[in-house]
């Protein structure tokens, strides 16, 4: 096979920001520039494909009509598959229904089987049986880290050789520009960035920059960025307590979470697990310091963050504050930013993509 054809459902480039529109969004810019594959990308306007920097040689829009995931996945999948005749159908997580081409799945984690109190269980049981059948039916599976290359073997069963790891990277923070926000000074605070839920452990962070606040200046703050994604009563609680110099910002633009993260004394990841853990070394890419937990895919991380911290371990979170405040680790930025950047990128990750393909 010379120059396949790759369909992709993107229909997640027309929504909310995230990892995984982030990851088709990188992994098929580089493959344009690389060439190598056709690429048809599904969604629901063309003007997403200009939002992620997708409007460019190489790659076709293909409009998607249906915005119900159900008829997405049962019926519209099937007929743009038989309608293009790709070579291969990347899909992220679920596939369709019908299948009418070879298929690519990338599944970005399973935590929901590895800890699976703290997700909803009716989001256990549907996702359980439908990541597993979609695993096992897909010709090239996909996913974000070692680790949770390692979890879909185990749950799933699959050789860990039929299973790729095509990496996040870190370009949308590289050279973004800066966006100040009122009320906030240069290494004045510390700074987390991700949706907000139990697993990640967002009340424990407020509750360790809280006892350490007799012991940094009266004008450090500790910004929460992000939106409430399941029920979380610890958070509601610790926030309620916390007082003025906690402050939760969300709907913020990427300049603004540029500037957060290279202006921050610190930013903090006290999450119990990730499959890949991106916003830790998107503030390393934008300039920043970064701190995280050891656990799972973030123990992957430890060479190109600032710090790691057990997450079950409030002293340790307190430690961590205390370093980034008093800025222990700013003479190691420039070092840690450059091993990240090295590592981290797209065009290694689509080489990762073409050689799972056998282009």
């Amino acid at each position: 096979m010379s120059r396949p054809t790759v369909f992709v459902d993107g229909h997640v480039l027309d929504g909310k920001p995230q990892g995984s529109s982030a990851y088709i969004a990188g992994l098929y810019r580089a493959l344009a520039e690389i060439g190598g594959v056709d690429i048809r990308i599904a969604c629901h306007a063309a003007e997403s494909l200009a939002r992620w920097q997708l409007d460019r040689p190489g790659i076709d829009w293909v409009p998607m009509r249906r915005h119900n995931k159900y008829a997405r996945l049962a019926v519209e999948m099937a007929q743009l598959q038989t309608r293009l005749a790709p070579d291969y159908s990347h899909f992220q997580y679920i596939t369709p229904l019908l299948k009418r081409s070879r298929w690519i799945n990338t599944i970005h984690d399973v935590l929901f089987l590895d800890l699976p109190y703290y997700f909803p269980w009716r989001y256990r049981m549907q996702n359980g049986a439908l990541f597993r059948l979609s695993a096992l039916r897909s010709d090239v599976v996909l996913t974000v880290s070692e680790y949770s290359r390692d979890r879909l073997h185990h749950h799933f069963g699959i050789p860990l050789t039929r299973i790729h790891v095509t990496n996040n990277a870190l370009d949308g923070f590289v050279d973004a520009p800066a966006e100040p926000i009122a009320g906030l000074s240069s290494g004045r605070f510390l700074v987390y960035v991700s949706r907000f839920e139990p697993r990640k452990n967002q009340h424990a962070l407020v509750e360790a920059f809280c006892s350490a606040k007799d012991a940094i200046d009266e004008d450090i703050t500790l910004v929460l960025v992000g939106y409430p994604a399941l029920a979380y009563p610890a958070l509601d609680a610790t926030l309620a307590q916390a007082g003025d110099r906690v402050r939760v910002l969300s709907n913020l633009s990427h300049a603004q979470i540029t500037w957060l993260y290279r202006h921050a004394a610190g930013a903090l990841y006290p999450s119990h697990a990730e499959g890949f853990g991106m916003p830790v070394i998107e503030a390393v890419a934008a300039g920043g310091l970064s701190y995280c937990a050891n656990n799972t895919a973030l123990a992957e991380l430890a060479p190109y963050v600032h710090g790691n911290f057990d997450s079950t371990a409030p002293d340790q979170i307190r430690a961590t504050i205390l370093r980034a405040v008093e800025g222990r680790d700013a003479d190691q930025r420039a070092a840690v930013r450059d091993r990240a950047l090295a590592r981290y990128t797209w065009p290694a990750t689509a080489h990762v993509f073409l050689k799972a393909l056998h282009v």
